[in-house]
């Protein structure tokens, strides 16, 4: 340049005209110089149609961290090798840095990542107990933020043995225990940092609610065991009373009742299964009335009273479907069914409705149970429907 400037040996000042031919020169000089450049067709790299993809995968362009269950690409794997390679550093310094990326992944709000680096931190062997127990407590706190009360507690204590007086791992700890009811760890835990900071008014309050949140859930617990037990000894007095009736229940094996489940009816939770009032059973109970399709459920049929004085309740109001009114408890029969051993038909039995109990038709008619409800069939007596019905069956 300063030959181009120089004149006879001795310099002039550069014009703007002089500058803006030098620039010009220049421009020129490399726009040829690219032009003359052998053309080659560019191959191995980014296609048009994924260049955002393969940009969000290299380290230098990525906007976010790879997510835990992602497999990164061979550019960010490489980097970390060359960030945790054994050889050029010691075990702590890996720690470190593992506790550095958690860190890092913390202030982030990465909280799985962050326990993912702490992790890999703590699976090193190295002697510095106040680096572990800083990653321990790290770890903990990134447990609480993604509400795993137990896992942040576990790291919690397991910091606290090698560093006892660290408050803010205390602190968690007694949340944690909160969170979880375990009241008895919580007054230790409060016990443990009113010993570094006998003042502290907060910690003091919530020390006398624990107190108190035990004291409760110890009579919960004393009142749902009693409960319990008053349940299991309800169970046992029931399935004593149906055992000692020799029941005829469909679906049961030979030998005595074991589950009550076996009685539970087909609508679980609409009708009450048979229960106990003063030992005596009480069913729940179907009438059929195969004339007009229909149905009527006892909820409540004590095994001590008669049908008849169930048919007359229930036919003190004409129900909807009895258009003629003509079904009163006079004037009808009641039958059941037992199907025979092969299941190839069904043996019909008729009883009295104005003399027999429900206690009778279980116990000494055998009258089958199917999904915890007797079912009975009701004719008006001498119709047509009924004739039909008694020639079906034998």
């Amino acid at each position: 340049m300063e030959n181009i400037l120089e004149s006879g040996g001795s310099k002039q000042p550069v014009t703007d005209e002089e500058r803006e031919q030098l620039a010009r020169r220049l421009d020129e000089d490399l726009d040829d110089f690219i032009n003359n450049l052998q053309k080659t067709p560019y191959k191995d790299g980014w296609k048009e149609e994924t260049w955002r993809e393969e940009m969000e995968k290299h380290p230098f362009f990525m906007t976010k961290p790879p997510e835990p269950e992602e497999q990164p690409s061979p550019l960010v794997e490489g980097l970390q090798n060359l960030r945790y390679d054994p050889d050029d550093n010691t075990p702590e310094e890996l720690a470190t840095k593992h506790k550095d990326d958690g860190n890092f992944n913390f202030k982030c709000r990465k909280y799985k990542l962050a326990i993912m680096s702490y992790q890999e931190g703590l699976k090193l062997d190295f002697k510095n107990n106040e680096l572990r127990a800083q990653m321990l407590n790290n770890m903990s706190a990134s447990h609480y933020f993604l509400k795993n009360f137990r896992s942040s507690l576990t790291a919690a204590e397991q910091a606290l043995k090698l560093k006892a007086d660290y408050e803010k791992t205390i602190l968690r700890a007694i949340n944690c225990c909160i969170q979880l009811k375990e009241f008895d760890k919580c007054l230790d835990f409060c016990d443990k940092y009113l010993e570094l900071i006998p003042e502290d008014n907060n910690i003091i309050k919530i020390k006398k609610e624990a107190i108190k949140s035990k004291k409760i859930m110890e009579m919960e617990k004393r009142k749902n065991t009693k409960i319990q037990k008053q349940k299991e000894a309800d169970e046992a007095r029931l399935l004593f009373e149906l055992n000692k009736r020799q029941l005829h229940i469909i679906g049961k094996n030979d030998g005595p009742i074991k589950e009550l489940s076996i009685l539970d009816p087909r609508v679980p939770g609409l009708i009450q299964p048979v229960h106990l009032v003063d030992n005596h059973l009480v069913w729940p109970v179907v009438f059929l009335y195969p004339e007009y399709k229909t149905s009527d459920m006892i909820q409540e049929f004590y095994e001590d009273s008669t049908f008849y004085g169930h048919l007359i309740e229930m036919f003190s109001e004409r129900p909807e479907w009895d258009i003629d009114g003509k079904y009163n408890a006079d004037v009808v029969n009641v039958y059941f069914e037992i199907a025979n051993k092969h299941k190839t038909g069904t043996k019909v039995t008729k009883i009295d409705p104005k003399t027999c109990t429900l206690f009778e038709a279980l116990t000494l008619l055998r009258c089958p149970i199917d999904n915890g409800t007797p079912v009975f069939l009701i004719f008006i007596a001498g119709s047509q429907f009924e004739k039909e019905f008694l020639v079906e069956v034998p």
